[in-house]
Parts: structure tokens; C-alpha cells; sequence
């Protein structure tokens, strides 16, 4: 609780995070907001790790719930946020988080509304979020990921052509569309994409375009599953997070 109640400190002093969006960016968010940063208190504690319960301020004035994993001692730690997909919610990849944080990071889980007409609310979202990281004093600026699944790996693309903060982007079940597409093209990051043989619900010629829309030969691990993927598919993403952030080792982020 007193990790949370100085992080909430921090922020208003500080307001947002120090990123400032282009005011070309179609996801620009007025940094200068606060965040305003509620504790729920911990709803998970352990010799090793607590999990925070927590909410912040949207870009439009509701409230983003969210959960932070983070280690009891030491850092400064990579960060890596996890987006969810369609009618999920910050539970969601709580799990896959904890095991990641277990592993020396600080991991964070939001929810994301269900009625959004357009990206931009949830990549604002999104963003604030990694406001929210790039404030604690237990995070390393250097070393930030994503991981997003189906409609979360279509925010998780956009991110990565749009968030230059971000070094490691995994992107599960990912929709390509003509937004998607465009944004992948302009990454910097490292990217990991994973997909099902026989996914339901994005067409195959979909992942294949998001895929192949972006530079620099990215991992690419496609999985005998469907839409919904497996165990062995997070398994493998958290491993790729791992070793990209060097979560654990200290030093800067990996080459691929």
C-alpha cells in the first residue's frame, strides 16, 4: 500500500507521464492531464510480489481500471503491458502477468471499454497506462513492452508504429486492416507475432497481412489452434518478452 500511495504522489506532482504526442498523431492525448491514480488496495501479496488494484483517468474523463504486478524490492524493472480482447477485462491476463513479474518485471493489466466506435479511446488508454509505468521509480524507461491478443494485438500493432516508448510488441491473433496495417509499418520495435492455423474469427488472409506489413523479418510463430490460441503460445511470449527487455539480467533490451 505505501508503494501505491507514493506512486499516487508522484503523479500529481508530475501530472502525466513525460510523453508528448505529435500534434499530427491522430492518438494525440493532452499529456498535461493528470492522471489521478486511485488505489483499491493489494489484492495480492507475497514475499516476492504484490499486485495493486488501481484506476486512473482516460484521455476522456472516465476511469481506466487496472492492476500492476510488481517485485517487492530492487529495480529498476522492465515494464510490460497486457491488453485484452474484445468483452475482456484487467483479470483477463492477470495470470500471464504475475508470471512475468515473477520473472522481474513490473506488469500491468487494463480494461478497456466494450462500446468504443473507433481506436482512438483505447489506444489513449493504452498510452496513459504507459504513463502511468513511466512514472514509478521502479521501472526502467529503456525496457517497456506490450502483449496484446486479438482486439488487443490490433491495439498492440497501432502501438508499436505510434508509441516510441515501446521496444518489445507481441501481437496474438491480431487482426490486418487498413488502420493496423498502416501503423505496423512504422515500428521501430521488436515484434513477435503469434497466430492459429485454423482461427474462427480473423480470416487467415488478415493475419497473414499484418504480418507481412511489417519491416525488418519480425518472429512470427503461427500454432495448430484457433482463435482463442493455447497455453504453449503465452508460454513462449512471456520467454520472448524475457529475453527482449532482459527481464531479469539488468542492462538494456536485446537485439532480436
Amino acid at each position: 500500500m505505501r508503494w501505491l500511495c507514493s506512486l499516487s504522489l508522484v503523479l500529481l506532482a508530475t501530472g502525466c507521464g513525460a510523453h508528448r504526442a505529435s500534434p499530427s498523431d491522430p492518438f494525440a492525448y493532452n499529456a498535461r492531464r493528470p492522471l489521478a491514480v486511485r488505489s483499491e488496495g493489494v489484492i495480492m501479496s507475497g514475499p516476492r510480489l504484490a499486485v495493486h488494484a488501481l484506476s486512473y483517468a482516460a484521455g476522456t474523463g472516465e476511469r481506466v481500471e487496472a492492476f500492476i504486478a510488481a517485485p517487492r524490492r530492487g529495480g529498476p524493472y522492465p515494464a510490460v503491458l497486457f491488453l485484452h480482447g474484445s468483452g475482456g477485462d484487467r483479470e483477463s491476463f492477470l495470470v500471464p502477468a504475475i508470471q512475468l513479474a515473477l520473472r522481474g518485471a513490473v506488469t500491468m493489466t487494463i480494461t478497456e471499454p466494450d462500446d468504443a466506435q473507433t481506436y482512438r479511446p483505447l489506444i489513449v488508454n493504452a498510452r496513459r497506462a504507459l504513463d502511468v509505468l513511466s512514472t514509478l521509480p521502479s521501472v526502467d524507461r529503456s525496457r517497456m513492452g506490450v502483449v496484446g491478443y486479438s482486439l488487443g494485438g490490433q491495439l498492440a500493432a497501432i502501438l508499436a508504429g505510434d508509441e516510441p516508448r515501446l521496444k518489445a510488441v507481441g501481437i496474438i491473433a491480431g487482426r490486418g486492416n487498413s488502420v493496423t496495417v498502416y501503423w505496423v509499418r512504422r515500428t521501430h520495435a521488436h515484434l513477435f507475432f503469434e497466430a492459429g492455423l485454423f482461427d474462427q474469427v480473423v480470416p487467415h488472409a488478415q493475419l497473414e497481412a499484418l504480418i507481412h506489413a511489417a519491416p525488418d523479418h519480425p518472429r512470427v510463430r503461427w500454432f495448430a489452434t484457433d482463435h482463442g490460441m493455447n497455453q504453449r503460445a503465452m508460454d513462449e511470449q512471456l520467454a520472448w518478452q524475457e529475453s527482449q527487455l532482459r527481464i531479469g539480467r539488468g542492462g538494456s533490451a536485446a537485439g532480436r
